[in-house]
């Protein structure tokens, strides 16, 4: 799997690019130090996911990362120190496949490199809980028009979902089996019509489905 990394600075672009070559399914073939740089790699090549920083210099990561997908259907992974919701809500907008702090695992990285590479979206669950509860201020739920609500334990499960746990954390909290919750998940995501797990909580707290005590 080929990957582009984009940070605007040297010492980034080199770190990320070792750290991630030392996992025998990634292969960095460019790091640029700009969004301009990166749109200008893609016309001549092209990338299975882009490593980006938020904030660079002139054109930012949020809006390379939206031009990149419109113009080449690139899956951008947005890489950041800062857990500023501005950025978040933009990258999510930007359709993003990812969306990571820097100070995350190395393993945790590579393994989200891997998971947006075959198709699959990725935000670490600190910053989906951040973003859940932006959205929930900001949003003012409307009445749902949805064929089918979400029962009480559906709700419970995907209350946890918006605060970011993985499957194993929310069946112990609920007294669940993993398999179980794992149907569960599958129930939300089908009757709200949602992509993944970050969509669903979307689409609830804009809804009213998950209220924003829940989120």
């Amino acid at each position: 799997m080929t990957v582009l990394v984009v940070d605007d600075q040297p010492w980034v672009r080199v770190g990320l690019a070792t750290l991630l070559e030392r996992d025998a399914r990634l292969k960095v073939i460019g790091d640029v130090e700009s969004g301009e740089a990166a749109l200008a790699f893609f016309e001549a090549s092209r990338a299975d996911v882009v490593l980006m920083d938020v904030r660079m210099p002139g054109m930012g990561g949020v809006r390379a990362a939206s031009e990149l997908r419109q113009r080449h259907g690139a899956r951008v992974i947005l890489l950041t120190t800062f857990e500023e919701e501005d950025d978040m809500i933009a990258g999510l907008t930007a359709g993003v496949a990812g969306y990571l702090l820097k100070d995350v695992p190395i393993e945790t990285l590579r393994d989200t490199v891997v998971r947006v590479a075959g198709g699959e979206r990725y935000v670490q669950p600190s910053v989906a809980e951040k973003l859940a509860l932006a959205l929930a201020r900001r949003s003012e739920p409307t009445p749902t028009h949805a064929p089918e609500l979400l029962t009480r334990r559906e709700r419970d499960v995907l209350a946890l979902v918006a605060r970011g746990l993985a499957n194993k954390r929310i069946a112990s909290a609920l007294g669940l089996s993993e398999s179980t919750v794992k149907v569960h998940v599958s129930n939300v995501l089908a009757k709200l019509g949602a992509r993944d797990r970050l969509e669903a909580v979307q689409l609830a707290l804009s809804s009213g489905l998950l209220s924003r005590s829940e989120g």
